[in-house]
């Protein structure tokens, strides 16, 4: 019977051989060896004597941890792998700056969008939305820049209207979600008036704050 050479305790590149292992279906001799990450890897004696085995593949994966992608930081690699097709692929545990601990790829830690958790990702794209929109701080700036009354206005004045029982022209202010009342007229004049007033101390001090030029 021919004897093989004991491969236990010799080195290849990060692995250590611990044991031999049982033939695969082809016959092939195969070792458990020790990864130096301490991962534990199995490999074909040619494998390891030609030089195509020399780590459990962690040499293919550079260490990310401490790493900031995004808004997430890498905290430890982790032991499962995730398959995609033939591929399998490294995960990392990251921690989300609203600190949610999340299970990222290595490739998808480099595509920015899924660069933080599911719910920050949920309301970046809720602002990014509300800014195309003309939004700042809650406000849409070409909503209060133009004072044209909307379709539903019956009365040619924005925040103006006729309460019915009250017999009164009634003016308000709707601004960053609150509804200031200001006040019953007998004439349409003087409500007219008191929408415009609010308009100048509230819209005309919101515009000058956020530094936003209008047109006269």
């Amino acid at each position: 019977m021919r004897e093989y050479e004991s491969l236990v305790g010799k080195r290849y590149g990060k692995l250590v051989v611990e044991k031999l292992l049982p033939s695969d279906g082809s016959g092939h001799r195969r070792w458990l060896c020790r990864c130096d990450c301490g991962k534990m890897y199995e490999a074909r004696t040619g494998n390891l004597s030609s030089g195509h085995a020399t780590s459990c593949g962690c040499n293919k994966s550079p260490d990310l941890t401490g790493k900031m992608f995004g808004r997430l930081r890498v905290l430890r690699r982790c032991e499962e792998k995730i398959s995609r097709g033939s591929r399998q692929l490294v995960t990392w545990e990251c921690e989300c700056n609203c600190g949610r601990l999340i299970i990222r790829t290595s490739d998808s830690l480099h595509k920015s969008k899924e660069c933080m958790c599911a719910d920050c990702a949920r309301k970046s794209s809720v602002g990014k939305a509300f800014e195309a929109a003309g939004f700042t701080q809650g406000t849409q700036l070409s909503k209060i820049s133009d004072m044209t009354p909307s379709a539903a206005n019956t009365s040619g004045c924005r925040g103006v209207y006729f309460h019915k029982k009250q017999k009164k022209w009634c003016a308000y202010l709707k601004f960053q979600g609150k509804l200031m009342r200001l006040g019953s007229y007998a004439n349409f004049e003087d409500a007219v008036k008191a929408r415009k007033r609010a308009e100048e101390e509230v819209f005309e001090t919101f515009l000058e704050q956020m530094n936003v030029i209008t047109e006269e």
